[in-house]
């Protein structure tokens, strides 16, 4: 009986020796994988390191930080909001933000500040938008104000969107712009 299910006499015992060779191979990386890695959280505090970290707020799961020229940050919560935090961890929601369907790895995703954002002021999010089967991904843009106690995204449009939507899964959301804006 052979287990590789090879048939035939010409060539059978090179293609064992390949198929034992790749298992050899993979096991092998795996196993230095596993090795490699390490759990932070049991290790202790290191006094020498060149920054240090200091928690101001918390979050209902966090997904994606951008900072603002003045220091602070927009940060996206899978669940669909979007807060503006101050380095002293002061949160106000965004009004004005599109709605997301958060559900597995879907939700409000991705926050982007405009290559030009000192004269624009546009912010783009991508997020799991919600369709008649799920959601599907979507990148929108707009323009950020911060003139009074409300902060809010004025114009949301959304510039892109999949379709068909899916039922789930997990999309990429990751935005890059090119070397002319």
């Amino acid at each position: 009986m052979s287990v590789l299910g090879c048939s035939g006499s010409f060539g059978c015992g090179s293609m064992q020796m390949a198929k034992l060779a790749s298992a050899i191979l993979l096991l092998a990386l795996l196993s230095g994988a596993a090795y490699a890695q390490t759990n932070a959280g049991g290790q202790q505090a290191d006094p020498n390191l060149p920054f240090t970290i200091t928690q101001v707020a918390s979050f209902d799961l966090p997904w994606r930080i951008a900072f603002l020229p003045d220091g602070r940050m927009l940060v996206t919560e899978k669940v669909g909001r979007v807060q503006l935090v101050t380095p002293q961890g002061a949160k106000t929601e965004l009004k004005g933000v599109p709605a997301s369907h958060y559900q597995g790895q879907s939700g409000m995703l991705g926050v982007f500040l405009s290559p030009h954002y000192a004269s624009d002021h546009n912010v783009y999010l991508t997020y799991a938008e919600p369709g008649d089967y799920g959601s599907g991904l979507a990148l929108g843009r707009g323009r950020l104000v911060l003139d009074d106690g409300q902060p809010r995204l004025e114009g949301f449009q959304v510039l892109w969107r999949q379709l068909p939507t899916g039922k789930g899964g997990q999309q990429g959301a990751q935005v890059a712009f090119s070397p002319d804006g």
